[in-house]
């Protein structure tokens, strides 16, 4: 027998567990209700739990041989991987005409700027087996794209520097899953990779200093094909990594394979992918209009005083002193980008700060790890969501539609997770007129991504979605101007 202790945002409990049965079969009979769409067949990704020590695991293929404790994802996560099921399309898989090893996988990776994720697959049967996410370490050399840029710039071996820093990254859990599975590397053939622009740049060793300066013409848009044994990858010398087709220097290939992935329930929709970049498309039927506004980092939880990444430790939610919750259910050591956001939400709310966000003194969110937001904290937000708002209704502009027009605003990636959307409203990051119409479907890239792997006939929705889109650069844009202008004051817009 082994010890499961099980951690959730609503309790913590012990029980002992027969070794090595499925994990979901032991949530279950304990009466934890984990969504399971394939019926737990592998095939969804939907399962996803956190073992202490060993990080996320998919509980219908983990038989635990141990101790162990388990995070439970919050109801925020859990109601979001349903919605990924409502709005994500799930191909049917299609193995590989041709495989090179008799245990073949595939892998799909979402390279971001902040957080890699990367999805291993088996060739034979469809059934995805892992699900592995860590910060980009590339991070060290600077928290947005135009800071790893620049470190290519003023550094003889920078982007040399860069690719290995991500080939290791991405070497190293390769490693770990082929030693957990007993394979050689020979038995990773296919790697399928989405990101934005630069991101793919740097992972291939293309020089991405073009995408910085204007024109911004990049080294390349299109999909890239390279064979494994020069691919840098710990893969078959006769496997392929495969770079998705960007549309252009700062709407990336995460973009591309998000879109591709959405349902077609709305004819007219605003996707928006909230990053160091904030990435998005507004979708009316056949056409696509396409930008990037240049947020900043601080809704990834860069450029603010207590600032972190959405990873354990993180305060994602606040509604008050008394009235938090921190990622893993752990003693808070910083804010993430939902956070800050609820936080300014309160701030305005309580009228500690007014809608051109003087704040007088620092305000402690934490007082025991001196967690706490400073006056240059409400500039820096203040700046990103103005960059987003203004980029949405350049947008609407451009297509000649107003926000009643629109059916649903889709936010993707990690801060689209956890975001309340009355706070992103209350702050006017997001329109107040479709309050009642935004939806996190997580990372849409990423699972974008896996549908590639799974059936290559998913190309040509990726092909499509290319060549009908118009991208609008924002910084030819009088518009844009006006707006970032005009948005700057904290209140509910739209």
């Amino acid at each position: 027998m082994i010890n499961v202790r099980i951690v959730s945002p609503d309790e913590s409990v012990s029980f002992p567990a027969e070794k090595g049965r499925r994990l979901l079969d032991i949530l279950r009979e304990r009466g934890f209700d984990i969504y399971t769409p394939c019926g737990g067949r592998g095939r969804c990704g939907k399962c996803l739990v956190s073992i202490r020590g060993t990080g996320n695991v998919l509980s219908c293929s983990y038989y635990p041989d141990r101790d162990i404790e388990v995070t439970l994802p919050e109801k925020r996560v859990a109601d979001i991987l349903v919605s990924q099921t409502e709005f994500l399309e799930d191909c049917t898989f299609s193995p590989p005409s041709s495989l090179l090893s008799a245990r073949p996988y595939g892998v799909a990776i979402d390279i971001g700027t902040t957080t890699v994720a990367m999805y291993f697959m088996n060739l034979l049967t469809g059934s995805l087996e892992k699900i592995a996410s860590f910060l980009n370490p590339q991070g060290i050399h600077g928290a947005d794209v135009i800071s790893r840029i620049t470190y290519c710039q003023e550094h003889e071996n920078g982007l040399g520097e860069l690719q290995q820093i991500i080939i290791n990254a991405i070497n190293n859990e390769l490693e770990l899953f082929l030693q957990q599975k007993d394979l050689q590397s020979g038995s990773i053939e296919r790697v399928i990779v989405s990101g934005n622009t630069t991101m793919l740049h740097l992972l291939l060793g293309e020089d991405p200093v073009p995408i910085a300066l204007a024109p911004f013409r990049p080294r390349f848009t299109g999909k890239q094909r390279t064979e494994g044994s020069s691919s840098g990858l710990n893969i078959n010398p006769r496997g392929e990594l495969i770079t998705l087709p960007c549309i252009s220097a700062y709407v990336g290939a995460d973009v591309v394979s998000g879109l591709a992935v959405i349902k077609p329930v709305h004819r007219k929709y605003l996707f928006i992918d909230i990053g160091t970049n904030g990435e998005m498309a507004l979708v009316d039927g056949n056409r696509i209009y396409a930008c990037a506004t240049a947020a900043g980092p601080a809704f990834e939880g860069g450029s603010i005083s207590c600032g972190m990444a959405a990873v354990n430790g993180a305060v994602s939610y606040f509604a008050g002193p008394e009235d938090y919750r921190v990622i893993g259910n752990t003693e808070p050591a910083g804010i993430c980008g939902s956070g800050i956001v609820d936080i300014v939400a309160y701030l305005l709310n309580n009228n500690i700060i007014d809608s051109t966000g003087l704040l007088k003194s620092p305000f402690v969110v934490y007082p025991f790890n001196r967690i706490q937001v400073t006056q240059q904290d409400i500039r820096e937000i203040q700046l990103a969501k103005s960059a987003i708002y203004s980029g949405i209704k350049v947008l609407l502009k451009s297509s000649g539609m107003n926000f009643e027009d629109i059916s649903a605003l889709y936010l993707a990636g990690g801060f689209g997770n956890y975001i309340n959307t009355g706070s992103a409203v209350r702050t006017g990051l997001l329109p107040s007129g479709l309050g009642n119409r935004i939806y996190a479907i997580g990372n849409s890239a990423g699972i974008g991504t896996l549908q590639y792997l799974k059936s290559e006939d998913f190309a040509e929705k990726l092909d499509r979605i290319v060549s009908v889109t118009e991208y609008i650069e924002l910084s030819d844009s009088d518009d844009f101007i006006t707006e970032f202008v005009m948005n700057m004051d904290f209140r509910e817009n739209g």
